[in-house]
């Protein structure tokens, strides 16, 4: 008989719902932590019972002060507050409790923070960053058409990552307006390129494939937001180019509807990868030499999460899902974030 995984969870809002559903999915057992009790008592009454049914009685509630005076020891620590207190947490586990491993969501931590004490923890082997649109399946099969050149070499890759930041609000009906959330402070881990930092990890992957060479230019064009009490970057167009190649970003906080799809321009076709999470899926469209294929992959929200334990803890772990969300990915996306914003 398998022995049943445990799971800490810090953090008792949108993110750690999510976690903490996906965890009793794969029967669990989950605690959560959260410095506030009355959070845990928003997400048991009303977050967690609004997105899945009803509050489950197994999920268990430790307070911040006392987390740290335990002796459990845990599968996974998973943690899930705002970005700026990502850091601080990380060294805490470390130094007090005990566990296998631990999943800090994205982004590791905010722009202008040194996290370079990171190298020098023994098992940072243990850290992994929560990039999970990475280990999608659609995804890693948009990646082996690319690598295996299904549509011949790539000339262009156009990358739209746009959700206005009201979507997300609606989705966190507790925070009354953008100034109440940390989304409207750059320096607090706010605006669109902290926020959709998935979108730029998704580039990172496509840019080792695309430009073998080591002389590439990359240029940027953001747009900032600033009004009283809001400071963050709006819209962001991000390139990557040589000669003959290039890939492009575009994040923006501003679209409604939401646009989250890639293009891939090929010397023969076009492959055409869209997320639409709204419909439960997401799709790979192949235009090559007047053909048109089409591939649905099924997809829920909880789906993300529930996909990122399974293969933390359960899942056979193949190379090209587990490597996509170790440490060295987030480390990677926060020196683009730091190119970017270096004088803020």
């Amino acid at each position: 008989m398998k022995r049943v995984k445990n799971i800490l969870i810090f953090g008792a809002g949108s993110v750690g719902t999510h976690h903490a559903n996906a965890a009793r999915t794969l029967n669990c057992n989950v605690v959560i932590c959260d410095i506030n009790f009355s959070k845990f008592k928003y997400m048991k009454n009303n977050l967690y019972p609004k997105r899945y049914g009803s509050w489950d009685n197994k999920i268990k509630f430790i307070s911040y002060k006392d987390i740290f005076e335990t002796e459990n020891n845990y599968d996974l620590i998973i943690i899930g507050v705002p970005p700026q207190n990502h850091l601080e947490l990380l060294k805490k586990c470390f130094i007090f409790l005990k566990f296998k491993k631990i999943l800090v969501e994205k982004p590791l931590c905010v722009f202008n923070q040194d996290f370079s004490f990171i190298n020098k923890i023994k098992n940072k082997n243990k850290i992994y960053c929560g990039f999970n649109h990475s280990i999608s399946d659609s995804f890693l099969y948009l990646i082996n058409l690319v690598s295996k050149k299904r549509i011949g070499n790539i000339k262009k890759v156009e990358i739209n990552w746009k959700e206005d930041f009201k979507l997300v609000l609606n989705a966190h009906p507790w925070i009354k307006n953008l100034k109440q959330s940390y989304l409207s402070n750059l320096k607090k881990g706010g605006g669109g390129c902290h926020e959709y930092s998935h979108a730029l990890h998704l580039a990172l992957i496509l840019k080792k494939i695309l430009f073998k060479e080591k002389k590439i230019s990359m240029n940027k064009n953001i747009i900032y937001k600033k009004e009283k009490n809001l400071f963050y970057d709006s819209v962001s167009k991000i390139s990557f180019n040589n000669r003959l190649k290039s890939l492009n970003l575009n994040i923006d906080t501003i679209s409604n509807p939401c646009q989250k799809n890639i293009t891939v321009i090929g010397e023969n076709g076009t492959i055409f990868w869209e997320r639409k999470i709204e419909k439960k899926y997401e799709k790979i469209e192949i235009k090559k030499n007047k053909n048109l294929t089409y591939k649905f992959f099924k997809l829920s929200r909880c789906d993300d999460f529930i996909n990122q334990i399974k293969i933390l803890l359960f899942k056979k772990k193949k190379y090209d899902q587990i490597s996509n969300i170790k440490l060295q990915s987030g480390v990677e996306v926060m020196k683009l974030l730091q190119n970017f914003f270096k004088y803020v």
